[in-house]
């Protein structure tokens, strides 16, 4: 007997696997329904279509079950309690994807998402006010901690540059910072005007303790070098005036105008005898 083979197209089987479950269950089953009447009305013959044909159907239910991706689209989802109280929310912003998290009493108290500069999450208390979050943008990682208000009271940053630990004050101006930059740690202290007034860091030549005006002029310096230590008085301009030093040779002090010149110096050096 010759042998008849069933085929089916390959462009049929692709359309089917982009097809929702629905109709690819649904031409399974009806090619179940061929298979019955076949074997039905054609005897021997109609039995072997009907083997072909059950195999095919097989294939296009697991295909249904199996291969049909689920996909459900929207802009925002809201999941509620028992008692329709709101506990996530998730969706799209002005700036990008969002996930806040509230509470029993409907205060939000987590939000993650991406805004215009980078990620961030955010953490608050349950009043709704933010008072932690983590944020990373180009070149800049950090943790900010606001602690029972609106104004930050610390931060921890991290760039290629260097890391730095921040301390605020209530009205949000930052007071000490500490510091390492290109590899040279930092200790700077600020009054309630945001101006440095005080600074300790160790450089090239060795460690540096300087102190500043009002308007951030150097008045006094402690360095401590090779040779020896050395204390700088400075005048209203940042001009080194007097200094002390002690090295090899002894302590030597020197007084200087304002332009720089020796006023006194003691003990007199030899060339100036």
């Amino acid at each position: 007997m010759k042998k008849v083979w069933l085929k089916v197209p390959r462009r049929l089987c692709m359309r089917l696997n982009r097809r929702s479950t629905r109709v690819a269950a649904a031409w399974a089953l009806g090619m179940l329904g061929i298979v019955t009447s076949l074997g039905a009305t054609h005897g021997v013959l109609g039995r072997g279509y009907g083997s072909l044909l059950a195999v095919i159907a097989a294939g296009l239910l697991l295909m249904a079950t199996e291969s049909a991706p689920r996909v459900v689209e929207a802009e925002r989802f809201v999941l509620r309690g028992d008692k329709g109280n709101t506990g996530a929310i998730l969706g799209m912003t002005a700036n990008g994807p969002s996930l806040s998290l509230y509470d029993q009493e409907g205060a939000r108290r987590l939000a993650v998402g991406i805004g215009s500069s980078g990620p961030a999450f955010v953490l608050f208390d349950e009043g709704g006010h933010s008072q932690a979050w983590l944020y990373t943008r180009k070149d800049l990682t950090g943790l900010v901690i606001q602690g029972g208000n609106s104004q930050q009271r610390a931060e921890l940053a991290a760039s290629p540059a260097g890391t730095s630990v921040a301390l605020f004050d209530g009205s949000g101006e930052a007071r000490v910072r500490l510091s390492l930059q290109d590899g040279e740690p930092s200790l700077r202290l600020r009054d309630a005007a945001g101006k440095a007034r005080a600074a300790l860091g160790l450089e090239d030549v060795g460690p540096v303790f300087a102190f500043y005006d009002e308007h951030e002029k150097r008045r006094a310096g402690l360095a401590v070098s090779g040779e020896g230590p050395v204390l700088g008085l400075c005048d209203s301009e940042g001009k080194i005036r007097a200094g002390l030093t002690v090295n090899v040779a002894g302590p030597t002090l020197v007084l200087l105008d304002p332009e720089g010149k020796p006023l006194f110096h003691a003990p007199v050096p030899e060339e100036m005898v």
